[in-house]
């Protein structure tokens, strides 16, 4: 989603999970409520989320996002993992679109404080392509190199805190979201 910094650890979790999402750039904010599944297997994770992007030049996009992530390794401990994943995500207002495909890796470490606590900080590389378009006119593609850092605080066995932060090459220098650098928190709520 335009405006919320793409963030993907190296793990993936079993169950739904419900969060609440804040993004911040220097030019434009946003609000979303994600929604992401996986199987007790954990061979896979889907996550899906939809809210508002406010860019400064006024106005409030409709945003999107989805993403599916899929663990390729992870020690025996479960302390230290790696996770690829792909999504789409954009926004919409009146007759202009913005569109991005992101596709990366996610590497994370996590560690145990306590019976119910968790601390696990990660990065994520990945590729993004982009297209904006308007209704009667060409469509402008941009492709760019981008990663993210972000930590997740597992407060009690069912609510959690994200911190994050994008950064990299611009995308469509003329777009809102074009920003080399994203600030990213989250509240979620895991129903186990």
């Amino acid at each position: 989603m335009p405006t919320i910094p793409v963030l993907q650890n190296g793990f993936t979790s079993s169950g739904m999970t419900l969060a609440v999402n804040y993004g911040s750039a220097s030019a434009s904010t946003a609000y979303a409520l994600a929604l992401g599944w996986g199987p007790s297997s954990n061979r896979f994770q889907i996550s899906g989320a939809i809210g508002g992007v406010r860019p400064d030049t006024g106005g409030t996009w409709t945003g999107y996002g989805a993403r599916v992530a899929i663990p390729l390794f992870s020690t025996k401990a479960d302390q230290f993992g790696v996770a690829a994943f792909a999504g789409v995500g954009g926004g919409r207002r009146d007759t202009t679109a913005l569109v991005r495909i992101p596709v990366g890796l996610g590497v994370g470490y996590r560690f145990g404080l306590g019976a119910t606590r968790s601390v696990s900080a990660y990065a994520s590389p990945f590729f993004v392509w982009s297209r904006v378009s308007e209704r009667g006119a060409r469509a402008e593609g941009d492709n760019a190199m981008r990663g993210s850092v972000a930590a997740d605080l597992v407060l009690t066995r069912n609510v959690g805190l994200t911190l994050g932060y994008e950064f990299g090459a611009k995308t469509n220098e003329g777009a809102f979201g074009s920003t080399s650098g994203i600030f990213g928190a989250a509240v979620s709520y895991a129903f186990r």
